[in-house]
């Protein structure tokens, strides 16, 4: 069963935290700190691991501290709405004084704004999707307290012993939970009251209607009181002793974290400011992607075979915390209106750095190293579908014929074959300008998490008909006849050409349905105007290449829309 896609999260703010005073005295309990930022934005974060596109939060008891708290509207570069309320609604309440801000049909995730977790959220959602109700709460078997009552089916059949069912199980809700838009009709506007007594209503007429998923994997606290709080607040929740303890940094010395980029794929970056520690950039990376798992591991491995990487100072896999080499801020993409001597230059030293990760034996490969699984037919597959759904489709607003489409796969997935007949190397998979960073003069590679065997050619792809940055006519062609010098490889040049425009043609297809999806699915317009400078490579490729002549036509229909 596919998971459900959520873009609004609803994330519970308004609440008074009485049992949090004096300090929630002046401040909303959900803007407590907890490793140096709001204990809201753990919960925000948990939200964008399952692509979130935009929170609403209530407020009331000091909302304009909301407002400082967040000054630009945005978390990591998601909005958020605040949706103030004079009269403490209560969950209930709070959930209907929203209903004019989500769309007909909408499903939202219902997050407590004073709780952290990092359950795995996809199956919530899968177990929405499956039960087809009109609400579904994440349960945990254990925790303080238990008062969800649960069939010998495995339902919800009572809650706080309202309706006198005490069933076979009790467990605990987490706070966190899937809500479709009609259930809000149930709601009274205006009225101050709690989801439970609805809920138990909803069980009373229909057995069955609330729907649960009990996920006892991850971790889970409710920050309720002031012990809990300081023992919390106190573990920072982790970051803040995997600095200290990596940096090797005296008690108490202050540790400063400001955010770095945009992040992406789950993974969010911090500059750590600390007197006496050497510059570092902390990521964390959620359970999203399991690629993310791999990027410590892969780091090693990649400096241990001559690639330069960032040096991997502190890892924690439990807390999904990484410490690693601050290299600054400049990258190829920074560096795109420079002179092309410059340029040039630093595109020369990465093809080097390429050479030796694309040459490397996969007989070589270390026996513990886990990789992400290789480039194969139905990757290649889904690369063109991604393409056609979020790019063509989408975007373009171009729906094929029958006939066309099929025709139009047929040329695909030759191309496919193509690719595969070459035999596989270690490859990036996402070697553009963004991901080679400046240091020193000389460049070093992020962003190579989901290393996996591939071809060759698709990392050339990448990095020389990348989107985002331009060449000098004739140069392209120049930094790969470069390459085709210092790899050795016994193609000769016009066979290795000629896979060199086949591969990014399959690169470009990939990176247009990313923009697309992006761009549209969530909510960063940003990427769409990549698109036509995407589809000017695509052409190009394809025009040049010549056995592509369906996806040439596609792409220059598609430019057609831009042009309009």
């Amino acid at each position: 069963m596919t998971p459900v896609k959520i873009r609004t999260a609803f994330i519970l703010g308004a609440g008074l935290g009485t049992r949090l005073r004096p300090l929630t005295q002046n401040c909303p309990k959900p803007l407590l700190p907890i490793g140096g930022r709001p204990l809201i934005t753990f919960a925000m974060d948990h939200c964008l691991s399952i692509g979130v596109g935009r929170f609403i939060v209530n407020t009331h008891h000091c909302a304009a501290a909301y407002d400082e708290a967040f000054p630009d509207g945005n978390w990591r570069g998601t909005p958020i709405l605040f949706r103030h309320e004079p009269v403490l609604l209560d969950t209930a309440g709070g959930m209907k004084n929203i209903e004019d801000l989500l769309e007909e049909g909408e499903t939202i995730l219902v997050y407590n704004g004073d709780i952290l977790s990092d359950l795995p959220l996809e199956r919530l959602l899968t177990a929405h999707a499956a039960g087809g109700r009109e609400v579904t709460l994440a349960l945990r078997s254990s925790g303080p307290l238990r008062n969800v009552c649960l069939d010998a089916r495995g339902e919800i059949c009572d809650f706080r012993d309202l309706l006198g069912n005490r069933g076979v199980r009790r467990c605990l809700f987490t706070g966190i939970s899937v809500v479709e838009r009609r259930f809000l009709r149930r709601l009274i506007p205006g009225k101050a009251e709690s989801t439970i007594p609805v809920f138990a209503a909803m069980i009373r007429e229909a057995p069955g209607s609330v729907a649960s998923a009990v996920i006892d994997d991850g971790s889970w606290e409710d920050v309720g009181d002031i012990p809990a709080y300081e023992r919390i607040a106190d573990a920072a929740p982790g970051e803040s002793a995997l600095i200290h303890r990596t940096l090797c940094l005296a008690a108490g010395t202050p540790v400063e974290l400001t955010p770095v980029g945009k992040g992406g794929s789950d993974r969010y970056y911090f500059r750590v400011s600390a007197a006496g520690g050497r510059p570092s950039i902390l990521m964390r990376y959620g359970r999203m992607y399991e690629e993310n798992d791999l990027y410590a591991a892969v780091a090693s491995f990649l400096r241990g075979i001559g690639v330069t990487v960032p040096a991997i100072y502190g890892h924690d896999p439990e807390l999904r915390l990484i410490l690693m080499e601050d290299l600054g801020d400049r990258d190829l993409y920074a560096l795109r209106d420079a002179p092309w001597e410059i340029r040039r230059g630093l595109y020369e030293k990465t093809l080097a750095l390429a050479a030796k990760m694309l040459s490397f034996s996969l007989d070589r490969l270390p026996a513990g190293l886990r990789l992400m699984p290789g480039f194969d037919a139905n990757l290649y597959r889904w690369e063109r579908d991604y393409f056609r759904e979020h790019c063509v489709r989408n975007v373009c607003r171009i729906d094929l014929a029958a006939a066309e489409g099929e025709a139009l796969e047929a040329e695909l997935s030759a191309l496919a074959g193509w690719l595969l007949s070459t035999p596989p190397v270690l490859v990036h998979r996402d070697l553009q300008s963004q991901n080679v960073m400046i240091r020193a003069g000389g460049p070093v590679l992020i962003d190579f998490q989901g290393m996996r065997p591939g071809n060759p050619f698709y990392d050339l792809g990448s990095l020389l008909c990348d989107p985002y940055v331009s060449f000098p006519e004739g140069e392209r062609e120049g930094l790969l006849l470069y390459y085709h010098g210092i790899s050795g490889s016994p193609c000769p040049w016009e066979t290795f050409r000629e896979l060199f425009l086949l591969a990014s043609a399959q690169r470009l297809m990939q990176a247009l349905g990313a923009y697309g999806f992006l761009g549209r699915e969530r909510e960063k317009p940003h990427f769409l105007n990549h698109i036509r400078p995407a589809l000017e490579n695509l052409i190009s490729v394809t025009e040049e290449a010549g056995r592509l002549p369906r996806l040439l036509a596609l792409a220059r229909r598609c430019r057609v829309f831009f042009d309009e």
